[in-house]
């Protein structure tokens, strides 16, 4: 582990398209990551749960790399015929995509085996 105790664990809950980017930026500035799938939500797009482990000194250095790398997005989506008021013109509505979801909790004790 570089750069101090681990004494935090980061749970981060991220698009499967931006998980790849912000995991090798993550582990290119020493922050190792551990790497859980999960599919579902509204859209049922792939989503990946990082968890990292790290200082409470290093803090803003993740963020920072999180907030870089986890842009929001918005995108529209057909509701589907029976939501249509018009034959032929589906409703759409707007969904946020993208971003990230970060958990950071204490961690009393950490041991690497």
């Amino acid at each position: 582990m570089q750069q101090g105790t681990v004494d935090r664990i980061a749970i981060i809950i991220v698009d499967g398209s931006q998980s790849r980017n912000l995991t090798q930026a993550l582990n290119d500035r020493g922050f190792p990551v551990t790497l859980l799938d999960a599919v579902g939500g509204f859209l049922h797009e792939a989503m990946v749960t990082l968890m990292v482990g790290l200082s409470h000194s290093r803090l803003p250095q993740f963020f920072e790399q999180v907030r870089e790398h986890c842009p929001g997005r918005t995108r529209y989506m057909s509701m589907g015929a029976e939501g249509s008021m018009m034959p032929g013109f589906p409703m759409m509505i707007e969904t946020r995509l993208g971003g990230a979801t970060v958990f950071v909790l204490p961690v009393e004790r950490f041991i690497q085996l």
